[in-house]
């Protein structure tokens, strides 16, 4: 399996990049799997950590180079288990695992997992992620006139013209069809 590994030193109590990147490399040699990518977000001196490494996990994912996400432990991708779980819903909505080196993250990465509130924060990323795609609406930008040309004798220029924005009703009132 290719996998991306990531690491994260967000706080001076954080284990540190070099030693979270040895627990990923060893887990992988002994998993058999290959290492395509590592990718991190360290603390610099004057700066605030930032994301660029989650975010070049999501470059990678993107051009299909990757079947997993690798983690010293799900802690690296936020100390907030709701982030955790919004963090692997994206990756597994891209068809990517979910993976940790740490063992007792095991039953947390399960399906269902051991954990009821990761169990309700996954049901509640499924409901909503379902009601997206019933409630998309569509967008509020008015789209540019067509204009279709018809060369025949006559030239007949035709414009199709969107139609009137419709009157702002208040909260809970319905148009009646027309």
């Amino acid at each position: 399996m290719r996998v991306v590994g990531y690491i994260r030193e967000a706080s001076a109590d954080s284990e540190p990049a070099f030693a979270q990147s040895e627990q990923i490399r060893r887990w992988i040699s002994d998993n058999g799997h290959r290492l395509v990518a590592l990718c991190q977000d360290v603390r610099t001196a004057g700066h605030a950590v930032g994301r660029e490494g989650l975010q070049s996990i999501v470059g990678i994912v993107s051009a299909g180079q990757v079947d997993a996400v690798v983690v010293p432990s799900l802690v690296t991708l936020s100390p907030d288990k709701v982030s955790q779980e919004v963090i692997m819903w994206e990756l597994r909505a891209h068809g990517i695992a979910v993976l940790s080196a740490d063992p007792t993250d095991i039953p947390e990465l399960s399906d269902p997992p051991a954990d009821n509130f990761r169990l309700l924060t996954r049901d509640v990323l499924a409901k909503a992620a379902r009601f997206d795609e019933i409630l998309r609406l569509p967008s509020s930008a008015e789209p540019e006139p067509e204009i279709v040309r018809i060369d025949d004798a006559t030239d007949v220029v035709v414009e199709l013209i969107p139609p009137d924005p419709v009157e702002a009703l208040p909260p809970g009132r319905i148009r009646p069809a027309t």
